[in-house]
């Protein structure tokens, strides 16, 4: 049997939750916080932004906004890009808690 010890990186992170084990596979590792191209402060903006909106609406409302928006590309000529990923993350949430 051969050692694979050596050949992949530690697989457990350790976070102030606990630790996660990743699985071989999940690498290379892709780090959003090293994505040089994402505003975090935008990103947010976006996220509370759509969060607002969504708890303004009555339930099926939110899910159809959230639905028809996701529905539809993002525009490739967006001059904010990390206010719309923020503002799309917070839709795709949305919809993943409310059951789809």
């Amino acid at each position: 049997m051969t050692n694979h010890e050596n050949e992949f990186p530690e697989l457990d992170i350790v976070t102030e939750y606990g630790v996660v084990t990743r699985l071989p596979t999940s690498f290379p590792i892709y780090d959003a916080d090293l994505d040089e191209h994402l505003d975090p402060d935008l990103f947010q903006k976006g996220f509370e932004d759509a969060e607002a909106a969504l708890c303004a609406l009555p339930a099926p409302w939110a899910r159809q906004l959230a639905s028809s928006t996701l529905d539809c590309p993002p525009d490739p000529d967006d001059e904010e890009p990390s206010y719309t990923r923020g503002y799309r993350a917070a839709l795709y949430g949305h919809l993943r808690h409310a059951g789809r």
